[in-house]
């Protein structure tokens, strides 16, 4: 995959997050963590990642994030044509990278 397409892989424009919120269905929903899919506005998948203030500190909300985008880049998700909406909850923090990885890949199925 070329870099300037993995760069673009959670950049989005104003009017593609309204597209996303219009047209999102849910995948999967938890305590954790709501997961929605809504059709791809490229030629890939893209991933908007919503962490509110009340979930920890900046430092725990940055490694949240990167741990999803690292997911979503390395298993090559991107490739389903899907966006994905990822509002996170506070006891997303509790949740390790495995367990992370186990529902991306869960909720695509």
């Amino acid at each position: 995959m070329p870099k300037t397409v993995a760069a673009l892989l959670s950049k989005f424009k104003y009017k593609e997050i309204q597209q996303i919120f219009k047209k999102a269905r849910y995948s999967y929903s938890s305590q954790a963590l709501d997961i929605k899919l809504s059709p791809a506005t490229a030629n890939f998948g893209k991933l908007l990642i919503i962490i509110p203030k009340k979930v920890g500190n900046a430092p725990e909300r940055n490694l949240i994030k990167r741990r999803l985008k690292s997911i979503f880049y390395e298993n090559q998700i991107y490739n389903y044509l899907y966006n994905f909406l990822i509002y996170c909850k506070p006891s997303i923090l509790q949740l390790n990278y495995k367990e992370l990885k186990e529902i991306m890949l869960n909720s695509i199925s």
